[in-house]
C-alpha cells in the first residue's frame, strides 16, 4: 500500500506542473487524502480479528444444568447460652410437628448483705419478665411452668438448647396467658412496659418461705447467694396448633423476682432478685417430631435422602439443617481452563407453605473431614455479594459461591463434602423453611446452580 501512496503522490506533482491548474491540484489533493485516511483506519474492536486462531478466542456462557441435590437431617443441639433474648412458647406445625421453648436464669442480689428482720412473714413472691418480641400467633393461650434449679449454671460455661439440669418437681406458677408484647400494664397504679407477671406463691409458699429465711451468710454476695438458690426454669406447655414463641430480656430492669414481706417492724416491704447481662442464663428447646408430616418423617427422622430430589427443610432451635451437593464439579475441570465468572446458588421455596412467614436470613457453611462447618471463601466478600437474604418476591434465597466453585475446579484434589445450610441465627429464631428439591416438577424450577463462566 505504501508504494501506491508514493506513485500517487509523485502523479500529482508531474500533473500539477504541467496541465493541471491549481483548483484541481486541491481537488486532487483531498482525493489523495481521504484515500489514505480510509486504508489505514479500521474499528479497535476488529484489529487483528481476522488472523486470531479460532480456538483462541474467549467464549462466555452460562448454564444452569450443573448436578446438585439436597437433603435435610436433624441436628443434635444448638449453642444457647448467652443470647440476646430468652425464648418462651410453644409451636404446632403441621409438617414439622411441634416445639417448645424454655430458658434457665440465675439471679443475683439487688443489695448485698440484706437483713430482712425479725419475724418476717411472706406476703408473696413474684416474677416479672419483660417483653422483647413475639413470633406466631399473639391469640393463642400459653401456660407457663416455673421450677426450682437444683444445680447451677455458670456464666463463664458454654450451655446448649438441650440442656437437663435436676429441678425440684413443685410447679410454681401454672400461669397462662395470651401474648400482649405491645400492651403497657398497670401494677399498684403504676403502669409498667408490656410483661408477664406471675405470682410464685399462690400454689405453695415453699420458694418464697426459703428466700425469707436465707441467713445473712447467705445474703453476703450474689456468688454465695447462688449457692443457696440456683435459679429457676420456666417452661412452656406445649399447645394443640398453631402457637407462639415469645422473647423476653433479662437483663432489662422490668424483668427481676421480688419478694414481699412484712417484719416485727414494718409492712409492705420489698426485695428484688436481678438479672443482668453478667447473669448465666440458657435457652432450652424441645422438638417433637411424631406429629411431622410423612415426607419431612420419612426423610429428616428415617433417613431416605432420596425424598430430598423433592423437598427438603431447614429449621431453627437447633432443628434441622440441609446438606447441598456438587456431585460432578470435577467434570467441569475436564474442560480444560475455565474461569467462573459468576457462580449463584438459587434456593426457591414452596409458595404453598405459610406458616408465620419465612426466615429472614439463611447461612451457608462449607463442611469439613471432622463434620464442622467453616466459612466460605465468598463469604470475605462482604453481605452484599454473599447474599443469603429471603427474596419475598420470589419466595427464594441465592448465595454467590464464585470463588468456592472456582477452587474446587482448580484443584480437582480438594475435598467434595458438600455445604450446609441453615438458618441464621438459629439460636434465637424458631422460624422453619421448605425447599424445592432439584426434580420438584417439569413446570416446576427447583434448586439450581447457575454459572457464568469464561472458556480461556
Amino acid at each position: 500500500m505504501l508504494r501506491t501512496i508514493n506513485f500517487m503522490i509523485k502523479l500529482s506533482e508531474k500533473i500539477s506542473k504541467s496541465i493541471i491548474s491549481s483548483a484541481v491540484f486541491s481537488l486532487l489533493s483531498f482525493i489523495i487524502l481521504s484515500f489514505l485516511f480510509n486504508s489505514c483506519s479500521k474499528k479497535a474492536g476488529q484489529i487483528g480479528f481476522v488472523i486470531q486462531p479460532e480456538d483462541s478466542k474467549l467464549q462466555v456462557a452460562f448454564t444452569d444444568t450443573s448436578s446438585i441435590y439436597g437433603y435435610s437431617e436433624l441436628l443434635d443441639s444448638i449453642r444457647s447460652d448467652k443470647l440476646s433474648v430468652s425464648a418462651f412458647g410453644s409451636l404446632k406445625d403441621p409438617v414439622f410437628g411441634g416445639t417448645t421453648a424454655g430458658f434457665y436464669t440465675q439471679f443475683i442480689l439487688s443489695v448485698n448483705g440484706h437483713d430482712f428482720g425479725e419475724d418476717r412473714q411472706l406476703d408473696s413472691l413474684i416474677l416479672t419478665l419483660n417483653y422483647e418480641g413475639v413470633y406466631g400467633d399473639t391469640n393463642v393461650i400459653l401456660t407457663a411452668h416455673t421450677y426450682e434449679m437444683l444445680e447451677g449454671i455458670s456464666k463463664d460455661s458454654i450451655y446448649y438448647s438441650n440442656l437437663q439440669l435436676p429441678l425440684d418437681p413443685t410447679d410454681y406458677s401454672n400461669f397462662s396467658f395470651m401474648p400482649r408484647p405491645n400492651d403497657s400494664i398497670v401494677i399498684d397504679g403504676d403502669t409498667l412496659k408490656p410483661i408477664v407477671w406471675m405470682n410464685l406463691s399462690n400454689i405453695s409458699t415453699a420458694l418464697g418461705d426459703k428466700l425469707l429465711n436465707a441467713d445473712s451468710a447467705e445474703m453476703d454476695d450474689s456468688e454465695t447467694f447462688q449457692e443457696y438458690f440456683k435459679g429457676l426454669f420456666i417452661q412452656s406447655q406445649p399447645v394443640y396448633e398453631d402457637g407462639a414463641i415469645v422473647y423476653f430480656g433479662l437483663s432489662s430492669t422490668y424483668s427481676k423476682l421480688s419478694l414481699y414481706y412484712s417484719n416485727s417492724e414494718q409492712d409492705s416491704l420489698r426485695y428484688d432478685y436481678i438479672i443482668t447481662t453478667t447473669t448465666a442464663t440458657v435457652n432450652k428447646y424441645e422438638h417433637e417430631y411424631n406429629s411431622s408430616s410423612p415426607d419431612f418423617k420419612a426423610q429428616v427422622i428415617n433417613g431416605d435422602t432420596m425424598l430430598g430430589s423433592q423437598k427438603f427443610y431447614v429449621q431453627g432451635y437447633g432443628g434441622v439443617q440441609t446438606i447441598i451437593k456438587f456431585p460432578y464439579l470435577i467434570k467441569w475441570a475436564q474442560l480444560g481452563n475455565v474461569a467462573i465468572n459468576e457462580a449463584k446458588l438459587v434456593l426457591p421455596g414452596y409458595p404453598e407453605d405459610e406458616f408465620f412467614g419465612a426466615p429472614a436470613k439463611m447461612s451457608l457453611l462449607e463442611i469439613e473431614e471432622d463434620g464442622l462447618g467453616i466459612p466460605l471463601i465468598d463469604q470475605s466478600e462482604g453481605e452484599a455479594y454473599f447474599d443469603g437474604k429471603y427474596n419475598e418476591s420470589r419466595n427464594s434465597y441465592e448465595f454467590r459461591i464464585t470463588r468456592y466453585i472456582q477452587s474446587m475446579i482448580s484443584d480437582t484434589t480438594l475435598p467434595n463434602r458438600g455445604l450446609y445450610l441453615f438458618i441464621f441465627g438459629g439460636s434465637v429464631h424458631p422460624e422453619r423453611f421448605i425447599f424445592k428439591g432439584n426434580q420438584n416438577g417439569a413446570d416446576s424450577t427447583g434448586i439450581m446452580l447457575e454459572i457464568l463462566y469464561t472458556d480461556l
